[in-house]
């Protein structure tokens, strides 16, 4: 990150240092088994053992974190119910390796029949489609990858309704996609559909949730989901746009220095979305067919408003901030735009270029 000396800056960076080590009034740690609602979406934790937490941000966006001694951990954020129809995007971070037992994945349950499902986006040290005992079902393309797909028995084993036996039903990306700064969608009624056509039928949907999961391992995640074309969005609030489709998608990791800055993405001089910022680095959302360049614009500099933006990426491929091709906002040299420094940060009105992703 680099600053400039200007006055400006100086007290800049003093409040995002101040920021860093805030958190936000609605953020809720939960260390023990719970269910229910937080800030508009639905949440899930559950642990058998161990030091597994999960903590609810704003919107969409929780993290988790734990540790060797947890045995067996899942929870996240969703629907109650789920639905065969929902479109799920999703970014943020997943910090495990491939030595560590652990699942990223569209998670959730049926009644009637009893169903465990698992849309895995990415894992470590162990494949599910590899569930001793279980069946396979082929494969099918969904959102750009191959879905492996395998049902599994679980015989008197924890569920929704206590100790019972159910099937799992698991749909596994190939390949997995990797572990640091992550984002994806998923289209869920194209796993529905070819599950269904191989027997595999759903029931009466209970809930839907973007979980983390681990086994006997240590890891982390700090991941933001949303529902729909455009509606994947971090903790800040978002304005309407346009419905742009969802050919590919762009995550803008930001932060502001108040939570009250607010940035545009734009494509091709096409607004595709608006959202205000949060204190903490967040990462924002959307699915767009449009192409051509992208800038992500500050709106509505005031007092020690002040934007930084970490990086772009475009379907999980990252160009960082320093790689931009100009910056109308950043204070230089005395002036707004001034000089050529390839500042993350936004001090004034104005963009940064990205060129065409």
């Amino acid at each position: 990150m680099k600053l400039s000396t200007n006055s400006k800056s100086v007290l800049s960076s003093f409040i995002c240092a101040a920021a860093l080590c805030a958190t936000t009034a609605s953020a809720q740690t939960l260390t023990s088994n719970s269910t229910g609602t937080n800030n508009g979406f639905y949440y899930s934790f559950w642990k058998d053992s161990g030091n597994a937490s999960m903590t609810l941000h704003g919107g969409g966006r929780y993290a988790s974190q734990w540790t060797n001694n947890t045995n067996n951990w899942v929870g996240g954020k969703g629907w109650n119910p789920g639905s065969s129809s929902k479109v799920v995007n999703y970014s943020g971070y997943y910090g495990v390796s491939n030595s560590q037992n652990s699942y990223l994945a569209l998670y959730g349950w049926t009644r009637s029949p009893l169903i465990e499902y698992y849309v895995i986006e990415s894992y470590g040290s162990y494949n599910p489609a590899s569930c001793s005992g279980g069946t396979d079902y082929g494969s099918f393309t969904s959102d750009g990858a191959t879905y492996n797909v395998r049902r599994c028995l679980r015989n008197q084993q924890p569920s929704i309704d206590g100790t019972q036996t159910f099937y799992q039903y698991f749909s596994v990306r190939n390949p997995k996609k990797g572990f640091g700064n992550i984002s994806g969608t998923i289209t869920f009624a194209n796993h529905a559909n070819f599950w269904a056509s191989k027997g595999l039928n759903l029931g009466n949907h209970n809930y839907m949730v973007l979980a983390t999961e681990g086994y006997q391992s240590n890891g982390s995640s700090d991941l933001t989901v949303g529902e729909g074309a455009g509606n994947g969005g971090g903790g800040g609030s978002s304005s309407s746009a346009p419905s742009t489709g969802g050919g590919k998608t762009i995550v803008v990791r930001a932060r502001g220095t108040t939570g009250q800055e607010s940035i545009t993405l734009k494509v091709n001089n096409t607004t595709v979305r608006t959202w205000t910022l949060s204190t903490n680095m967040t990462n924002y959302s959307v699915s767009t067919n449009l192409s051509g360049g992208s800038v992500v614009e500050y709106t509505n500099d005031s007092g020690n408003r002040d934007v930084q933006v970490d990086y772009i990426s475009v379907n999980g491929s990252v160009r960082q901030s320093e790689a931009q091709t100009y910056n109308t906002g950043v204070y230089q040299n005395g002036s707004c735009g001034g000089g050529s420094g390839r500042s993350e940060w936004l001090h004034c009105n104005g963009a940064i270029g990205y060129g065409n992703l």
